[in-house]
């Protein structure tokens, strides 16, 4: 909005609650303006109001890609296609998620993933129980930490400014998208930074306790780390679908990969 008398913009000149007088000042208006924002972006919106583009969703499937399919095709050569979740629907909705050979020429191997991922889940745990036990180590420090906070210390200045009518509007504008664009930049290379220390650090100071506590996506980064694959082996002849889960079809390949200064055997 803009004063109808000099065209200036008003910012600055709002009448905003008194501290004393009504019990509430900027600084609350700040706070409800920060909730506001936080909303927006929860809701997938930008700063200018557009739909902020859509992430990729993350996988749900514990060990979806690790598994490989056992079964011997035309040529009498192990498939070894990735076995991909599956959401069951309808009538077989009763018997869970399962995974499934994603080769659109097999599609004839498939397991129930809640007995896959108690089974995996278990191995993978024992497997790094005794192979990685060092301490965590400090976060390395980010070259940018000082640069990003003196570039947000010179953007809350020029808002004060602005905001107490000792700065025009129109002449601090560009500064401060200037500004907001660096500081973005700054805070997304910091995001960077910190989850690259933490993908190498990821089992460093392991223990079972930490699994419990990490996403999907992490889990299936410590799965990488200590399964190169599981050859999932089909269901004998003779031997109903239906019949109880049998862990002796799963073939676990173990990375050799070398943790906290040690390898697997």
């Amino acid at each position: 909005m803009r004063d109808s008398t000099t065209g200036e913009p008003v910012i600055g000149r709002w009448e905003h609650a008194d501290e004393t007088r009504d019990g509430v000042g900027y600084g609350t208006w700040n706070g409800i303006m920060a909730g506001v924002r936080a909303g927006r972006a929860r809701r997938g919106l930008g700063g200018s109001g557009e739909a902020a583009p859509v992430a990729a969703a993350p996988r749900t499937y514990l060990f979806s890609g690790v598994l490989r399919c056992g079964r011997l095709n035309d040529l009498g050569e192990v498939c070894r296609s990735r076995l991909h979740g599956n959401r069951a629907t309808g009538r077989n909705a009763k018997y869970g998620d399962y995974y499934r050979c994603g080769d659109p020429n097999c599609r004839g191997v498939g397991r129930r993933v809640v007995a896959v991922d108690a089974l995996l889940e278990g191995l993978v745990l024992d497997r790094l129980d005794p192979h990685v036990t060092d301490r965590a180590p400090e976060p390395a420090a980010w070259r940018g930490e000082g640069k990003l906070a003196e570039l947000r210390r010179s953007r809350n200045g020029i808002e004060t400014s602005v905001v107490a009518g000792e700065a025009a509007w129109d002449d601090v504008r560009e500064l401060l998208v200037r500004l907001g664009r660096s500081i973005e930049s700054l805070e997304q290379e910091r995001q960077e930074h910190r989850e690259a220390w933490k993908r190498k650090n990821l089992l460093r100071g392991w223990s079972r306790a930490a699994w419990e506590s990490m996403t999907v996506g992490e889990k299936r980064e410590v799965i990488a780390r200590v399964l190169t694959s599981v050859l999932v082996l089909p269901v004998p002849d003779g031997v109903s679908d239906k019949a109880s889960f049998d862990p002796s079809l799963l073939r676990p390949e173990w990375s050799r990969e070398t943790f906290s200064g040690r390898s697997a055997p």
